[in-house]
């Protein structure tokens, strides 16, 4: 899902940057997946940890990534 999709769906389409910032302090993070959530071009944005830990757990998902980019991002893509 990217940030601006999160931000549609609790009714604020313009809040994208607050769901970054609020994914950012994610205290339940894994249980809480804010590593699903990425930016619109299918970048993987930022990540409160290390981005080498978002990228494991993407792919420990299934999710192929490279250059920090998802693949095929428009078919995973909620």
């Amino acid at each position: 899902m990217t940030y601006g999709g999160l931000a549609k769906l609790i009714g604020n389409p313009k809040a994208f940057r607050a769901v970054g910032s609020a994914m950012n302090k994610n205290p339940f993070a894994p249980a809480i997946p804010c590593h699903r959530v990425v930016k619109s071009n299918g970048d993987l944005g930022g990540f409160a940890y290390d981005i080498s830990l978002k990228i494991k757990r993407l792919q420990a998902e299934g999710v192929s990534v490279e250059n920090g980019k998802i693949v095929n991002f428009q078919n995973i893509c909620l």
